[in-house]
């Protein structure tokens, strides 16, 4: 559904409103005050060109916001700037993504998503609201700034969400393998990978807004970039130890299962040892020949199964001391 949020604020004043056009937003009075214009519904066509036309956004950035698997990366476009990078977040303990483009220009910001997250309410919407803010009193780039810190903490929840559900996995592992551990490692291998696929161009994008001369950027607010690429550094370090992690995890199961099938065997062959001779006793016993000692005997039946039980019983004996009839699973050794 498509929705339009509208913000218009200096240090004294702020006004919000969720009914406007976007030809009413472009028509506000932007001299003394910073507008935020919140775009919700890429796929509606109809509305990207309308605020292609109202605000004059380049046809190459247009279709860069309308498609929704872009890298992360920033573009000047003459008096604008383009960035683009995916949000992580939470919902139903789920992991989800979508895609926020910024158009960034002189006391303007307009952002674009897929859906409403909800991501931005508390931490940057509800701080416009409060006159004391530092957001109220800084411009366009510091709201840029305050959004792009939102997304890369949402990093840094999901990734402890990852590390949580990971501890707890191999913790299960440890107690009682099972078939589905194995899914449930695969689920987190294919989340960690794709989180770091979109998380490696986002660092870069941080670097370069750092590293470059974008003059959209007060001076005095480039020290808070800084602090984005710290954040950012520190969860690209976060998701590479969770992928060795998992690497290890995954190595661990199949070392258990290896283990686990290594003991069935062992079992099987201790079973095979105690019951090779008796098959023997019972095979030569069964053969046709008209000579067999104690054949003819009324007690040989039972001397032969008393004689096979000995034997039985000790071979059992024997193996139980060689550790070959164990079947201790790895979890229950290491304990």
């Amino acid at each position: 559904m498509s929705k339009i949020y509208f913000s218009h604020y200096n240090a004294s004043d702020f006004s919000f409103s969720d009914a406007l056009s976007l030809k009413q937003c472009a028509a506000y009075d932007r001299s003394n005050h910073v507008t935020w214009i919140n775009i919700q519904g890429i796929s509606d066509k109809e509305l990207m060109q309308e605020a292609a036309e109202q605000f004059n956004i380049h046809p190459i950035a247009l279709e860069d916001i309308s498609a929704p698997r872009q890298r992360a990366k920033m573009e000047e476009y003459g008096d604008m700037l383009y960035v683009v990078l995916r949000m992580f977040y939470l919902k139903n303990e789920k992991i989800e993504d979508q895609q926020i483009s910024f158009v960034l220009r002189d006391n303007q910001l307009i952002t674009f998503r897929e859906s409403d997250t909800g991501v931005f309410s508390r931490p940057v919407a509800e701080k416009l609201k409060n006159e004391n803010s530092v957001l109220r009193k800084k411009g366009e780039d510091y709201l840029l700034y305050a959004l792009l810190d939102v997304i890369i903490d949402n990093y840094y929840t999901v990734l402890e969400t990852i590390n949580e559900k990971l501890e707890k996995l191999e913790a299960e592992i440890f107690k009682n393998m099972e078939n589905r551990h194995l899914r449930l490692l695969q689920e987190l291998k294919s989340d960690v990978l794709y989180m770091r696929k979109n998380m490696l161009p986002a660092r870069d994008l941080i670097n370069n807004l750092m590293r470059n001369d974008v003059e959209y950027f007060d001076p005095a607010n480039k020290y808070y970039l800084r602090d984005l690429q710290d954040h950012m550094q520190r969860n690209v370090e976060d998701i590479d130890f969770q992928w060795e992690q998992l690497n290890s995890v995954m190595e661990l199961y199949y070392s258990m299962q290896n283990n686990r099938m290594n003991n069935v065997m062992k079992t099987l062959t201790g079973v095979s040892f105690v019951l090779l001779p008796l098959n023997f006793l019972a095979s030569l016993y069964g053969m046709n020949f008209s000579v067999i000692p104690r054949a003819e005997d009324p007690w040989g039946f039972y001397e032969m199964v008393a004689a096979m039980a000995v034997i039985a019983i000790v071979l059992t004996i024997f193996a139980f001391r060689r550790n070959w009839l164990s079947s201790q699973d790895f979890n229950k050794e290491k304990e």
